[in-house]
């Protein structure tokens, strides 16, 4: 009896170990990867241009050329209006850049005795214009409109301003008579405007 009962001592006591030598010998946990938050910066989205901001835009330019030019044009007893009304307007029909802009130059003019800048009616880009001008095509990007004028090469640009459209800058190329090549480099009013003058 005593040597059954030593041999259970001992079995159990090696049935023990392995086990223990088991968990020993098991392979670390490996450690589970935390869940990563990830942040998204969201870009500011830009309304897509509608139907509706271009024929808006069209009837703003086109409107302003009907009364500063077209209305007159060809009529030697109509009224014309001077490029320097146009920046007293109300409500503005310029940005308050090219309004500064344009009364600086015309006060530069003034001391000069002459010309400064300007020495061409800016909005129809000749100092002799004739035709009427209408708008041929209009883009609109990002609240900036472009129209492209029939006559002479000229691109007006709008910015939205409540309620409606202001002038930003005027767009000028140089185009021999038959269209095909260029007399001048492109430049634009805004350009013109800040060149050094008369100082």
């Amino acid at each position: 009896m005593r040597c059954a009962s030593w041999v259970a001592v001992l079995c159990c006591a090696e049935i023990g170990a392995f086990v223990a030598g088991c968990k020993r010998a098991s392979p670390p946990q490996a450690e589970q990867p935390k869940p990563q938050v990830v942040t998204q910066t969201l870009q500011p989205q830009v309304a897509a241009p509608t139907g509706d901001d271009e024929k808006s835009c069209r009837a703003f330019v086109q409107k302003f050329y009907d009364w500063y030019w077209n209305q007159s044009s060809g009529n030697t007893d109509a009224e014309q209006q001077g490029d320097d009304k146009v920046p007293a307007l109300k409500p503005a029909v310029l940005s308050p850049e090219l309004i500064r802009l344009m009364k600086r130059d015309e006060a530069r003019s003034i001391a000069a005795g002459g010309y400064a800048n300007l020495d061409f009616d800016p909005f129809l880009n000749s100092q002799d214009p004739h035709g009427k001008y209408d708008v041929v095509q209009v883009t609109v990007h990002g609240g900036v409109c472009r129209a492209k004028l029939s006559q002479l090469d000229i691109v007006a640009e709008a910015n939205r301003s409540a309620p409606g459209w202001v002038f930003s800058n005027f767009y000028y190329s140089y185009y021999s008579e038959d269209g095909r090549k260029k007399e001048a480099p492109d430049d634009d009013l805004v350009h013109i405007l800040k060149q050094p003058c008369c100082d």
